[in-house]
C-alpha cells in the first residue's frame, strides 16, 4: 500500500513511522524548511555563549 502523509510535524512524523511499521509505503511531504513543526530547536547566542532554545510552546492563552 502506498500512502502519502503531508505534514511534518510530530504527528505526521508519527503517522508516517506507525504506516511504515506496517508495512506501507510511505511519502512524506513537509511545506517548510525543516522536519518537526512546532517541534523546533534553534541556537540563540547571548555575551558570545550559544544556547539551544526550544521554540515548541508558541501558543498560550487563558483555555489551556
Amino acid at each position: 500500500m502506498k500512502v502519502a502523509v503531508v505534514g511534518a510535524g510530530i504527528s505526521g512524523l508519527s503517522c508516517a513511522y506507525r504506516l511504515a511499521q506496517a508495512g506501507a509505503e510511505v511519502s512524506l511531504y513537509e511545506a517548510g524548511a525543516y522536519f518537526g513543526g512546532h517541534s523546533n530547536t534553534v541556537d540563540v547566542t547571548l555575551d558570545g555563549q550559544t544556547f539551544g532554545v526550544d521554540t515548541g510552546f508558541l501558543v498560550f492563552n487563558d483555555r489551556t
